[in-house]
Parts: structure tokens; C-alpha cells; sequence
């Protein structure tokens, strides 16, 4: 059950000193002048790179690095720009905010500063946000002077405004930003960079750490726990309520009630400009087919302020009276109708979306990879790891076929260790399988406990899609043993899956589909199965070493 670390060395990093006071003033200026790529294209032109690695290098100040991760995902620099300064100040702070993360480090950054939410920190206390001058960018000779983080830069998107403020906290932003993956595409192209740099610098953050404290294993965790990544997990009130509610927003799939709870951040973020809308509308204008035989006439008909929900007319005089009854073409308004009964039932070949695109299943599992990592490393503050793997079954076990294979095959995608994959699939295995299979006395999994505990089982229901979900994992589990060296194919091992395909064939048989959604999937599902077996199969035949090979190469 083991979580582990990326073992790849970090780069030099070089030491940071903050921006002249002159420069910060300056760049104060060309913000609130709404000039923001003038700005962030100086502090660009500051942040060189020294070839020597120990030299220090100027970086922008935390406030000036905040209001860059706004300008990512804030309606007025994505939506609804005005202003060329507007719609290019995205592009310009995400060049600056990974170079700063490269060149220097989050730590260096003081990136756990700029990146704080405030939602709740002003109404609560009274208070704005504070830095001790040995931190910030204060003039020379100004020893006792203390900056004011929120009025350093006196524009809204730096203050209430920003991202670090409208968010209730880092969690409430994932939930969103999830939700925009599923349900709002366009906002979903923003929100996707910002939470991939995010990921970026907890990642690095928490990297950072953990070599300093295997540098000196005399210290405790106190360095860890100061994390960015653990600040955003303690920051809430503490509790398996807290800890759903993360599990929740990374899971968080467009439905009602992920909506509900992780509004839309910024006020009438859907909005989109009206050049925006006209460009998404032109498209579906030129697609418009003329075909006189089959009586459709494209826009012809269409005016300006046309409503689309509205059945097609034919032959209208230019003054309707009072009184006059218009007869609607049949030919046209049937086909709309089929159409509508046809969308209202849902599509179960679809299934893979309900998530996202990839991108949203890849951020998802990284966030499920630090999650891990600070349960691994801080039981005692978060919650045990084997905790935190029944939460993942719980949300894990009712996805979709192909999502589910998303975040269970080694193969997908990339973000767990071999060793989190394994207990993750142990884990689901033992919430899948028949209540009849035999326990082992070994705590780690190997190819003795996948023989005698799973491999010739079928699931305790006769759900289709349960024994077909078993049948995935124990995939995924014979691929990460032979990729260890853990698994050589032996006779029974070939008679132990052979009787466990025809088992879960047989189990799911019994199963009874009443509405027509589950009748509609039923093809599907059994389809999955049937490849999966035959997967398993040229697995343990051909594909993994037997144990006759590895005697005879030794």
C-alpha cells in the first residue's frame, strides 16, 4: 500500500531576491493602468536566467504572481476580453507563472503565499492579508514597515475579484472546474491550464520538501505539513465530512448535485462576448442543407430572431390577422420530434464523457496521486491510506465501463506508482467478488493470493457490469505483477482464469434488465466481457513469461 515518490532528481534551482521597490511600483502602475501584458512582459524581461545555478535571480512579488493566476481564468481575460491587453494576458501569465516555477521553485516563489484563499479570511476576522518585510518588496531603510498583500495593486481582480477570493477554497475550485469538463467546454479550456499548473506546482512543492526532509531525518514532519498541498487538504474543518467533500469535488461530474455544490466561481462566468457568440453561431449557419426532395430548406425560412424550439411555418402572409390559423409542415416538425424523443433517451456508448475529455480524467488522477502521497506520508493529520482507498472505491466502483478501465489500467493513464494500482485493485476486488472466495493470510498481493482469492471468481451480484469490471481489474493486476516479476504463468494459473471467465459468464447470465436504458447497454456490456476474456486469456497463453520459460533461461 505504499506510495511512491517519483525518484527523478529536481532541478538547480536558483535562489530568488524580490523586484526593487521602484520596479514593483512600476509594475503596480502599468496593472491598475489595465495595461497587464505590458506588465507581466517587465516582470518577463526581469525573470532572466542566470547560467549559474546558485546565482540569484529577480522574481515577481506573490502579489504579482496571484493576480497572474487570475488572468487565467477570470470572464473579463477569457470570455469576455475587451481590450487586446485583456485577451493576451492569459497567454503572457502562464509563460511567466511556469518560469518562475521552473527557474526558482514554488518555495523560492513564496508560490504558498500568492496561491492562498481568502474567501473566508476577511469576513471572518476583519483582517487583509499581511507579509513580514523580510518577505515582501519593501524599500530599503523601511525596516518596520508591513505590505499590504490586497492593496498592492489597487484593481479588483487583485482584490475581491480574483480567484483566490471568489473560490470558498482550492477544493470548491476543482469541483468547478470539473464541472466545467463535462458541461462547459469553453470554460473548461481555461480552467484545465489553471488547475494543470496547480498540479504543477504541488507537485514540485511537495517534492521539494520531501528531499529536505530525507536530507535531515532528525526533523518531523512539520515541513510537509506546511505543503501546499496539505495546507489545502487541513485548511478545512477536519473529518471524514472533509475528506468526501475533496473526494467529491475530484469526482465532481456536471450531475445536480456536484453543481450544487461547487457553484461557478466568478459572477456570470457563462456569459460569453458577443463576438464569441457570433462566431459560435456561424459555423452552424453554413452547415444549414438545401435539399428540395426531402423538403428541407435550410435557413430559408430563418430569421434573425428566430426560435429555434418553434415548428416551422409554411406560406405566412406579412400582416397575420386576428384570427388566422397557420398550418405547420408535417414533413419537418415530425422529424423534430423523433429527434427529441431520440436525445431524451441517453446513449450509453457515451458513457465516457460523463467525466470529461482526457485531460479531465488525467487531472483527476493527479489529484488522487497527492491525495495519496499525503496520506502515505501524514496518516496522523489527513487520514490512513487505506482510508483514503475505500473513499476511491466508493467513487470508483460506479463509474462507467470505459471510465472505470481509465482509472484502473496501469496502461491509461500515468499518474499512480504500480504500487498504488495494485492496492487499488486489490481493493476493488475484494468489494467485488463473490462472498464465497477464500481469504489469504498475506497482506501484500502476489501471485499466490491472486489465485486463491480472485482469479477463478465471479462477483457476489449478477450484474453484467460488476463481473465485467472484475474482469478489467484482474487485467490490470496480471499486468502489474508481470511487469514486476512478481507473476510466472503456471498451469493452474491458466485453469484458475480459464474457470473464472466462465464463472463471471455464467453469473451474469442470471442478471434481469427492466427499463430500457439497462436493455440498451446489455449489448454493450457483454461485448466488454467477452474481450476482456479473450485479453485474459492471450495474456496467461502467450503474452506473460510461464514458469517452464523462466526455468529454461535460467
Amino acid at each position: 500500500m505504499a506510495v511512491v515518490d517519483g525518484e527523478a532528481p529536481l532541478p538547480l534551482r536558483h535562489p530568488a531576491k524580490p523586484l526593487p521597490f521602484e520596479l514593483v511600483q512600476h509594475v503596480a502602475i502599468f496593472f491598475e493602468e489595465r495595461l497587464h501584458t505590458q506588465a507581466l512582459n517587465l516582470l518577463l524581461d526581469v525573470l532572466s536566467s542566470d547560467p549559474n545555478a546558485s546565482a540569484s535571480i529577480f522574481i515577481p512579488s506573490p502579489q504579482h504572481l496571484a493576480l497572474a493566476a487570475t488572468f487565467l481564468v477570470h470572464p473579463s481575460t477569457t470570455a469576455r476580453p475587451k481590450t487586446t491587453e485583456e485577451e493576451e494576458a492569459p497567454n503572457v501569465s502562464l509563460r511567466l507563472l511556469r518560469l518562475v516555477n521552473s527557474l526558482v521553485g514554488p518555495r523560492n516563489a513564496a508560490l504558498n503565499t500568492a496561491f492562498t484563499f481568502t474567501h473566508f479570511e476577511t469576513s471572518r476576522h476583519g483582517t487583509r492579508r499581511y507579509l513580514d518585510n523580510t518577505s515582501t518588496n519593501t524599500p530599503t531603510g523601511h525596516g518596520d514597515k508591513r505590505l499590504n498583500l490586497d492593496r498592492d495593486i489597487d484593481i479588483n481582480l487583485a482584490q475581491s475579484a480574483s480567484v483566490w477570493s471568489r473560490a470558498e477554497d482550492f477544493w470548491h475550485a476543482v469541483g468547478w472546474a470539473l464541472n466545467c469538463s463535462v458541461l462547459h467546454p469553453a470554460r473548461w479550456e481555461c480552467w484545465r491550464i489553471w488547475l494543470e499548473l496547480m498540479c504543477e506546482v504541488l507537485e514540485d512543492d511537495w517534492a521539494e520538501r520531501r528531499i529536505e526532509r530525507e536530507r535531515n531525518p532528525s526533523d518531523d514532519d512539520g515541513i510537509l505539513k506546511e505543503s501546499m498541498i496539505a495546507r489545502y487538504i487541513l485548511a478545512s474543518n477536519a473529518g471524514f465530512g472533509r475528506n468526501r467533500r475533496m473526494l467529491r469535488a475530484i469526482f465532481a461530474d456536471g450531475g445536480a448535485t456536484a453543481v450544487n455544490e461547487f457553484r461557478e466561481v466568478f459572477h456570470h462566468e457563462l456569459k460569453l462576448s458577443r463576438k464569441k457568440t457570433t462566431e459560435d453561431k456561424e459555423p452552424r449557419k453554413r452547415e444549414a442543407v438545401v435539399d428540395i426532395d426531402a423538403e428541407e430548406y435550410g435557413d430559408f425560412y430563418l430569421t434573425s430572431d428566430h426560435d429555434e424550439d418553434g415548428a416551422s411555418s409554411g406560406r405566412e402572409s406579412k400582416r397575420p390577422r386576428r384570427g388566422t390559423v397557420t398550418r405547420s409542415r408535417k414533413p419537418t416538425s415530425t422529424p423534430k420530434s423523433n429527434r427529441n424523443s431520440e436525445a431524451a433517451t441517453p446513449d450509453p456508448t457515451l458513457a465516457s464523457s460523463l467525466l470529461g475529455d482526457a485531460n479531465s480524467l488525467a487531472l483527476r488522477q493527479r489529484l488522487l496521486h497527492l491525495l495519496s502521497t499525503v496520506a502515505h506520508a501524514l496518516p496522523a493529520d489527513f487520514m490512513k491510506l487505506r482510508d483514503l482507498y475505500d473513499l476511491l472505491v466508493e467513487n470508483i466502483r460506479p463509474l462507467p465501463l470505459p471510465i472505470y478501465q481509465s482509472f484502473i489500467s496501469p496502461l491509461a493513464l500515468p499518474y499512480f506508482s504500480p504500487e498504488a494500482y495494485s492496492t487499488l485493485c486489490e481493493c476493488l476486488l475484494y468489494c467485488l467478488r463473490e462472498s464465497t472466495a477464500a481469504n489469504s493470510d498475506d497482506e501484500y498481493l502476489n501471485q499466490s493470493k491472486l489465485e486463491k482469492c480472485f482469479l477463478p471468481y465471479a462477483t457476489a451480484t449478477a450484474s453484467l457490469s460488476d463481473n465485467v469490471k472484475m474482469s478489467l481489474t484482474l487485467e490490470a493486476l496480471l499486468i502489474l505483477l508481470a511487469d514486476s516479476n512478481m507473476l510466472h504463468i503456471t498451469d493452474e494459473t491458466k485453469l484458475l482464469t480459464k474457470k473464472g471467465i466462465i464463472k463471471r459468464a455464467e453469473k451474469a447470465q442470471l442478471e434481469t434488465r427492466k427499463n430500457q436504458f439497462a436493455r440498451m447497454s446489455e449489448d454493450l456490456e457483454w461485448s466488454w466481457l467477452g474481450e476482456s476474456a479473450e485479453r485474459l486469456t492471450f495474456l496467461v497463453e502467450e503474452v506473460i513469461p510461464s514458469s517452464t520459460d523462466a526455468t529454461g533461461s535460467s
